[in-house]
């Protein structure tokens, strides 16, 4: 049975999910008993399993919500698709000959690629085949370097998932492309930190991700974007007269990140701002868990696999 909720059915049940997320505090004890669970002796297909399964998991309850109503149905499909690229990024790392971890995100009937791609050695014309037709396509456009090719990926999915709100009101699409502009915005700043420090770019050079953003997003919601983007560098300069490490500033803008996404949860029962951050909250705990799978298998410390965990939310 598909569309049977309404707005208050759904809201309900958001706010009934965010109570189970794990709260502050809550991985610690989650750490001991994935610890105790995890095969050591399986290796890197150990912790790939591991990882899936715990996405699998997490994710369900998604797959279910775009089910149930029709008005959000683009919105949630549209969120588990941004996990879908992530399997284009693995695609296109085998196709230019680049090693890693093949961990594919399955995001159930709402998946356009089929995972066996993996094991035909896809070259880059496979995964432009298989991306035809798709909100991916115009990743091809320019320049078909590997990091390029990223870029436009994130670029894109993050559009895919702005115009998902096309169904709700004036109002709450514009509270939903807060929440998304917010996001791309960290998602610019950390890459231009990385190219400043990593690689000794310059300002006009670091600019180049930004214009691929201003090439997808209209005039309009750019200069919002530029904001945010000025907000938080202010906010690091404030952080000591020296320069960050990109880890540091990772770090505390993805803190920053969700601790305002907690915020705006409870702002409005009957508005979108539940269920926004509802998604959100879920993505940082996928993360999160990935941080315990990934901490137990290459031996580290209890204390420095909460160090990389984001819970205060």
């Amino acid at each position: 049975m598909r569309y049977y909720a309404d707005d208050v059915y759904l809201h309900t049940r958001i706010y009934a999910m965010r109570s189970r997320l794990v709260p502050p505090g809550g991985y610690a004890p989650l750490l001991r008993d994935q610890e105790a669970s995890y095969d050591t002796a399986s290796g890197p297909r150990g912790m790939i399993e591991a990882k899936e399964t715990a996405f699998r998991d997490q994710i369900g309850p998604v797959v279910h919500l775009a089910e149930a109503t029709r008005r959000y149905a683009p919105l949630f499909i549209a969120f588990l698709r941004r996990y879908e690229a992530e399997n284009v990024k693995l695609l296109l790392a085998k196709a230019f000959g680049r090693r890693s971890f093949e961990q594919w995100y399955d995001i159930g009937p709402y998946a356009t690629l089929e995972r066996d791609l993996l094991d035909r050695d896809p070259s880059l014309d496979d995964v432009r085949k298989a991306l035809a037709g798709t909100y991916l396509a115009g990743i091809f456009e320019g320049r078909l370097t590997c990091e390029r090719l990223e870029n436009r990926i994130d670029i894109l999915a993050a559009r895919n998932l702005f115009d998902a709100s096309a169904p709700l009101s004036p109002e709450s699409r514009r509270v939903f492309h807060d929440f998304v502009l917010r996001r791309l915005a960290v998602l610019t700043l950390i890459r231009q930190w990385r190219l400043r420090v990593n690689y000794r770019w310059d300002d006009a050079q670091t600019w180049v991700y930004r214009d691929e953003v201003a090439a997808v997003f209209e005039e309009t919601d750019w200069p919002q974007i530029r904001e945010v983007v000025g907000l938080f560098t202010r906010r690091l300069e404030e952080m000591g007269g020296r320069t960050p490490g990109p880890a540091e500033v990772e770090s505390y803008l993805e803190n920053y990140y969700y601790r305002w996404v907690s915020s705006m949860f409870h702002r409005d029962f009957h508005s979108v701002h539940c269920v926004a951050a509802y998604l959100w909250l879920l993505d940082r705990q996928i993360r999160n868990l990935f941080c315990i799978i990934e901490g137990i298998r290459f031996g580290l410390s209890h204390e420095a696999i909460l160090e990389t965990i984001i819970s205060d939310v």
